[in-house]
């Protein structure tokens, strides 16, 4: 038994530095914090969902300007809720990614027609009840909108978007202008306490190229309390939204 369980302990490590090794040049991530199963979805070109909930887990190293500016921003508001979704493309055949992530990113009000699932119904949703565009400037290089996206149980949250492009890379940011607080959740109480305050809840998607491959990474958190009596309605709100919105997006370039 002892020997058997030794030869699957070796199977298992030298599993996951044969996957290491087949994305030895993949510098923009920490891969040595990722297990077996994960290494093998980034290496088939899946998207790769890591509910990480600590700045100090995420795996986006700070190769670039932007990079970095993203690193520095999730390890500032410091969430105890925080997920990251990755998915590495080839650039061949995908040349056209970062104009089509601008065009779907820019359409908010498509936003609502997202289909969601709340786990703890079991049932089908929209992602959000409903997406308003107040104000948006546009020029070559970026876009910057102001808008209004409802989402139960927190009601309509005033969100700042910005989208900036460049030649081999797009760069979306999401932050709440305004305390997001809880409404309507069936717990009476929950209902009113604030989840989150102003620039507290963000989200982010960072596509860029690396020689021949292109790398989608989301990540979204927010500094809230962390206690039972919201942990479940914030991680089932928030993180699957969160979720389902980048799973979208990037399953459709």
């Amino acid at each position: 038994m002892k020997v058997f369980k030794s030869k699957l302990f070796l199977s298992v490590v030298f599993g996951v530095l044969a996957a290491a090794a087949a994305f030895a040049g993949d510098v923009p991530l920490k891969l040595q914090n990722f297990s077996q199963e994960e290494l093998a979805s980034l290496e088939a070109g899946e998207v790769l969902i890591r509910n990480i909930g600590n700045a100090k887990k995420v795996s986006l190293r700070p190769v670039n300007k932007t990079a970095t500016q993203l690193v520095d921003t999730i390890t500032e508001l410091k969430p105890p809720y925080l997920v990251e979704i990755i998915q590495i493309i080839p650039y061949a055949g995908n040349e056209a990614v970062f104009n089509i992530l601008r065009k779907e990113l820019t359409d908010v009000e498509s936003y609502v027609g997202i289909p969601y699932f709340g786990e703890r119904t079991g049932r089908w949703y929209k992602l959000y009840s409903s997406a308003v565009i107040d104000s948006k400037t546009e020029n070559a290089a970026k876009t910057d909108m102001q808008t209004r996206l409802e989402m139960s149980p927190f009601g309509i949250i005033p969100t700042h978007i910005t989208i900036e492009q460049g030649a081999d890379e797009l760069f979306y940011s999401s932050v709440n202008t305004e305390p997001v607080k809880i409404q309507d959740s069936g717990v009476k109480v929950v209902d009113g306490m604030t989840c989150a305050k102003t620039d507290k809840m963000k989200s982010f998607v960072y596509a860029f190229r690396v020689d021949d491959k292109i790398y989608l990474y989301g990540l979204g958190g927010v500094d809230a309390p962390n206690v039972p009596v919201l942990k479940s309605k914030i991680d089932n709100s928030f993180i699957n939204r969160v979720t389902t919105f980048c799973k979208f997006i990037f399953e459709k370039l």
